[in-house]
């Protein structure tokens, strides 16, 4: 398997890169084939070449940034059949579980296979020490959760719960 690690994020605290190293580094660990891209450095990268996308993103508001939508419907072609993971970093569930429902749709409109998890990673800024380092439990817990996900998921199944940490 070859995933993407697609982060967008404009934020000054750049969760959404803490938690994208984070895959990086145990996906690696693991043995799977992975590429973190920063739509910071490439805004429009070419996903073709991978079996899974895990997209995290900074939510912008109610909803997803111009840049990450853009991202997606330059890519309309090659969503198809790719399965996705979505995980919204934000400061407020509410609006991060917007954003996320805002990406289902979209994903599942060009024919993506939804890893239907909702994950919202909430108030991440205590969760890493200096060195961007992931010093939260319950975040590593979950971090091992999303990547056994990715890893063993078939089909998506809607009967999925909701993850906020």
């Amino acid at each position: 398997m070859n995933i993407a690690l697609i982060i967008n994020d404009l934020e000054s605290e750049r969760s959404a890169l803490k938690v994208g190293l984070e895959l990086e580094e145990r996906l690696g660990q693991l043995g799977i084939n992975n590429t973190l891209i920063d739509l910071q450095d490439d805004v429009s990268p070419d996903i073709s070449d991978y079996d899974g996308i895990i997209l995290i993103a900074e939510n912008q508001g109610p909803l997803i940034s111009f840049d990450l939508y853009n991202m997606i419907l330059s890519n309309r072609n090659n969503w198809s059949g790719k399965l996705i993971l979505p995980i919204i970093t934000t400061q407020e569930a509410l609006l991060g579980e917007s954003a996320s429902r805002q990406i289902m749709s979209t994903l599942v409109s060009l024919g993506a296979n939804m890893i239907t998890e909702q994950t919202i990673f909430t108030k991440l800024e205590n969760k890493f020490d200096k060195s961007m380092n992931l010093k939260d439990q319950e975040l590593n817990f979950v971090i091992d959760r999303l990547i056994l996900l990715v890893l063993s998921e078939g089909r998506p199944s809607p009967y999925r719960m909701r993850i906020i940490a």
